[in-house]
């Protein structure tokens, strides 16, 4: 195993630090542009109230300044000299539970006399606001001589001033929205395009990594091969010449175990290397999966050990045809059920069709994969046994990646990994 090739290189933090900054920039001006709309209605509560009683006070005088009972031509005069001020409907009522309307000038809000007992809300200084206006019922003015009556009078005052107040703080918050809006969109599309750039960047330094690895391997492939060669035929020879059972044919066998140890690293590294193209033209899925099961469950380990464990398949949901290079996807799912295996039977696999993906499962029952090791088990020279190269998955995911599509390995419900490929078909 190789611990460290080559470091991996630390990716910059300034890119997303200004996506921060935007992003806290347009949470902090909504914010503000909200409290502030809270407090300018708040305010103009005040300010209706101050209208409202400023209205009350100028319709009292006027209507002290009358000889007698206003008549509704009188009202009308005082609705139009206090119209600017917001009044828009003045009325002198009698009786106590339901008003009768003796004299009118304006609208009232609604139809009919019942309408003026019926507000909708009454605002901090205790005055019913009705459909916008707000409704006051005016009292203890002078008693006049005709008939000792004292008058009660109805005032519907529309809060100019407040409304103003109102709307302009709904334009500052919807201008101050849309700005928010804008700027946590420019961080979201900073967000995806440090994304990217990360990703791309670190996809091009595992290139360069796994190029440097290419060519290291490769010579180191070459260079060992031809003793490696020697020193195992050798090996075998004098392994033959010594009798069986003794301590120096043991020593001689161990040499030769090493020597096909070696030799398999050597193929796994040239394997590797030459992992670089591929030819896709369209197979049949599913017959490639049952070969590529039955070239590992029919096999026989050495020393005359039991066949391996079946694998169970189900192809009824793979396509009739996909572009792969069939003979490197072969090499995939054998290496991906020999690990299968090796971590701990039942194995299944399963080939399908979803959404645009042919999805290659491999599923085991063994442990599991750590979350902290599921990326970096498809590494080069990664591994977690005590015998093997760690290039298998290194190569799964390589020819997966040259066609274009994806591997990982999850978690399997009923125990232990489930490795997944999705291929899409050009």
């Amino acid at each position: 195993m190789l611990p460290a090739m080559l470091p991996r290189r630390v990716q910059p933090l300034a890119g997303w630090s200004i996506v921060v900054v935007f992003a806290l920039i347009g949470a902090a001006l909504l914010a503000t542009v909200w409290s502030t709309r809270a407090s300018i209605l708040d305010a103009s509560d005040a300010v209706r109230c101050g209208q409202a009683d400023a209205v009350e006070q100028a319709v009292r005088a006027d209507l002290a300044d009358l000889d007698g009972l206003p008549s509704s031509s009188e009202l009308a005069t005082i609705l139009h000299e206090r119209h600017d001020e917001g009044l828009r409907y003045l009325a002198m009522v009698e009786g106590r539970g339901r008003l009768d309307i003796v004299a009118a000038a304006g609208l009232p809000v609604g139809t009919g006399s019942a309408n003026i007992l019926a507000p909708s809300r009454t605002i901090g200084c205790k005055i019913d606001e009705v459909g916008g206006r707000l409704r006051m019922e005016l009292r203890s003015l002078r008693r006049l001589k005709a008939g000792g009556r004292t008058p009660r009078f109805m005032v519907e005052v529309e809060p100019i001033q407040a409304n103003q107040l109102r709307d302009a703080a709904t334009l500052t918050l919807g201008v101050g929205g849309l700005a928010a809006v804008a700027l946590l969109g420019v961080a979201f599309v900073l967000i995806r395009r440090e994304a990217r750039r990360q990703a791309d960047v670190h996809a091009r330094e595992r290139e360069r990594r796994l190029a440097s690895l290419g060519e290291m391997s490769a010579v180191l492939a070459h260079e060992i091969r031809n003793p490696l060669a020697s020193l195992k035929g050798n090996a075998q020879l004098l392994a033959r010449m010594l009798p069986g059972g003794d301590k120096p044919r043991a020593k001689a066998d161990r040499v030769v175990d090493e020597a096909m140890r070696l030799e398999q690293l050597t193929n796994d590294l040239l394997q590797f290397v030459r992992t670089g193209t591929i030819s896709r033209t369209p197979v049949d899925p599913a017959e490639l999966i049952r070969e590529a099961a039955a070239s590992v469950t029919g096999e026989t380990a050495s020393s005359g050990e039991a066949p391996r464990p079946a694998v169970a398949l189900d192809t009824s949901q793979a396509p009739p045809r996909w572009s792969l290079d069939g003979g490197r996807i072969r090499e995939v799912v054998i290496n991906l059920i020999d690990n299968a295996i090796a971590a701990g039977p039942p194995v299944a696999v399963t080939v399908r069709r979803d959404r645009g993906q042919l999805i290659i499962e491999v599923a085991d029952r063994g442990s599991g994969v750590p979350e902290d090791d599921r990326d970096k088990i498809f590494e080069p020279f990664f591994t977690g046994k005590t015998q093997g190269t760690g290039l298998g998955l290194a190569i799964v995911r390589r020819v997966v990646e040259l066609h274009h599509g994806t591997i990982a390995v999850h978690t399997n419900p009923g125990g232990g990994a489930v490795f997944r490929a999705e291929i899409p078909e050009t």
